[in-house]
């Protein structure tokens, strides 16, 4: 999931211009923090959010969620956790929640799965749609560790309710990592894909249900595109996975 917050404060420093002001321009941006990272220049992602967190900036939290993917795509936990913990404070219910997701994996990389599920519930309850599948997907990765887990059962029926990820969709096309007959195997399989597809800037993997005269098949599913172009654009740029473009719902 990516952030652009910058309307607001566009709109101010016009404002102000217009007045005949000249606002002092921050020493950096989020809109300079998100272009590090996308660009993969993790350590100036992480530097560059560390200076508005420090300095309380606007959208300071949205920028810690930035330089904790930074700081896990590099391999360094405790300085992710960090990053992550401080988003947790954001009021933007997908940046709380996406950063309390991401406590659960460190949480659950470190064998903590008490710490793990206590991050995952409250995940659950900021996010929604795919995301918030994936939160119940992780859940039941740790709960599987302990076959007696009082919490399976409670996240197995959440996982099994209703879910935005397989409602129809105003985008046509998306590219598919597989099919399966199985959803628990196509859930392992999108769990395992969505850090690889949210890099890419796809969102995270998600399963999708299709019944056929052959019976009913789990979809593992990644980004949403309006054209057949589109996807196959996106298409080109996943090197690591043999992804097809699909058509949604076909």
């Amino acid at each position: 999931m990516m952030y652009h917050p910058l309307l607001l404060a566009t709109m101010l420093t016009a404002v102000l211009g217009s007045l005949g002001c000249k606002p002092k321009v921050p020493a950096t941006t989020l809109q300079r923090v998100q272009r590090l990272y996308d660009e993969k220049l993790d350590g100036a992602a992480s530097r560059a959010a560390s200076v508005m967190v420090r300095d309380h900036s606007v959208n300071a939290d949205a920028a810690a969620w930035i330089g904790g993917l930074a700081e896990y795509r590099q391999g360094h936990d405790e300085a992710s956790r960090a990053f992550f913990k401080t988003a947790t404070h954001s009021k933007d219910t997908a940046v709380a929640g996406g950063a309390q997701a991401m406590l659960g994996q460190l949480a659950a990389r470190r064998a903590d799965d008490t710490e793990a599920l206590r991050r995952y519930d409250k995940a659950w309850t900021l996010l929604k749609g795919s995301d918030q599948r994936q939160v119940a997907v992780h859940a039941l990765a740790v709960c599987s560790r302990d076959k007696q887990s009082p919490e399976a059962s409670v996240w197995r029926s959440r996982l099994d309710g209703p879910s935005v990820a397989e409602a129809p969709t105003d985008r046509s096309f998306s590219l598919q990592a597989g099919a399966y007959r199985r959803r628990a195997s196509a859930d392992s399989h999108a769990a395992t894909l969505s850090t690889q597809t949210n890099m890419a800037g796809l969102g995270p993997a998600i399963v999708r249900k299709r019944s056929d005269a052959r019976g009913t098949w789990w979809l593992v599913q990644c980004g949403a595109f309006a054209t057949r172009a589109e996807a196959s654009a996106a298409r080109r740029r996943m090197r690591s996975e043999d992804f097809v473009v699909a058509r949604v719902g076909s």
